[in-house]
This record gives C-alpha cells, structure tokens and sequence, in this order.
C-alpha cells in the first residue's frame, strides 16, 4: 500500500516537475516576444502616424476632385444651356428674316466670345 502511494506521489513530482518546466518556457518566450514589441513599438508607433497622415492627405484630395467634378458639371450644364439659347435665336433671326445678316453675325461673334468665356 505504500508503495503505491509513493508512486504515484512520484507520478504527481515528475507531472508538477513538466508543468513548472513548460510555464518557464512560455514566460522566457513572452519575455523575449516582449522586448521585441518594446523594440518595435515606436517604429510602429511612426508608422500609424504616417498611415493616418496618408489617409487625410487622401481624404483632402478626394474631396477636392469631387468639387472640381461639380463644378465642371456645373460649366457644362451652364454652357449646354448657353449654347442652346444661342442657337435657337441664331434659327429665330435666320427664319425671321434673310436680310438681317449684320444680326446674325454679331450673334455668331456673341456666341464665339461667350463659348471663349465658358471654357
């Protein structure tokens, strides 16, 4: 009966014995992990600011190229409109009457200086 029991306390030593080795192990691995990321931290640390630099500076652009998107939309819709009204006069004084060419030619000037101006 002893000897069972001093057995297994011996079983139990040698468990205990391999379990405190594998935590020793483990801590001096953390340890070492630990004084990588100590390392690494402020070049990391640089390295998320220059990220967050990178993203503003995309943010400003992006934003930037939108409004130059509107506001082309608006010169083209602008000089849609233009156009249109120049042309339908430039047909009304064409129509209207055939003598009246020192008219359309000061429209058609109009017109070019006005299509200069909008582009």
């Amino acid at each position: 009966m002893y000897l069972f029991i001093a057995i297994i306390f011996i079983a139990e030593l040698i468990i205990a014995c391999t379990i405190i080795n594998y935590i020793i192990k483990a801590d001096k691995a953390v340890c070492r992990y630990n004084e990588c990321i100590k390392v690494f931290n402020p070049l990391v640390q640089t390295c998320l600011q220059y990220a967050r630099c990178l993203v503003t500076t995309f943010n400003s652009s992006f934003e930037s190229f939108i409004d130059f998107v509107r506001k082309k939309q608006e010169q083209i819709v602008y000089k849609t409109i233009l156009i249109i009204a120049i042309y339908s006069l430039l047909f009304i004084f064409k129509i209207k009457s055939d003598k009246a060419s020192k008219i359309y030619k000061l429209v058609g000037a109009i017109r070019d200086i006005a299509t200069d101006f909008v582009v």
